[in-house]
């Protein structure tokens, strides 16, 4: 099986300029917890996450917390919910570059890099462009699919 068997084709992009309230709608609107960043010629400059956002929130409220939070609620509490814009820009926060393979990269060799870099999703290129996009959901899938297949071929011998 190879990574465009499996690969989401549409996949949702966020631009480096958007502010983290905007990032945080995009994902809340299409329910996906991650982007690759594109420049304006669609190339890849990066991966931003919802931990990228919680993580800068983090620094943020521990040097002043925001004046929206109760007294007793943490910041890990405080989540994904981004009221005022400090201008915090998508390029601060992201990931630079974006771990990338080719759509005919077998799918185990995508399961090894994420296990051993520890990531969520992998960018599927062709010819160096955006394909296509591939999570830890998707790979749930295919062991699902996959135990499902051996379960039915058990029962059949």
């Amino acid at each position: 099986m190879l990574a465009k068997d499996i690969m989401r084709r549409d996949v949702v992009t966020v631009a480096p300029y958007l502010t983290l309230p905007e990032l945080v709608r995009v994902f809340q609107e299409h329910a996906i917890s991650g982007a690759p960043v594109v420049d304006a010629d669609g190339g890849i400059v990066g991966v931003v996450s919802q931990t990228d956002v919680v993580g800068a929130r983090r620094e943020e409220a521990a040097v002043a917390p925001p004046f929206h939070l109760e007294p007793d609620l943490t910041v890990e509490e405080f989540g994904m919910h981004v009221e005022e814009s400090d201008g915090t820009r998508v390029e601060q926060v992201m990931t630079p570059g974006a771990i990338a393979f080719e759509e005919d990269t077998p799918v185990a060799t995508l399961a090894r890099a994420m296990l051993d870099r520890h990531i969520h999703r992998v960018l599927i290129t062709r010819r160096g462009r955006l394909a296509g996009i591939v999570t830890t959901m998707d790979m749930l899938r295919v062991a699902a699919s996959a135990g499902a297949r051996k379960k039915k071929a058990k029962k059949r011998s």
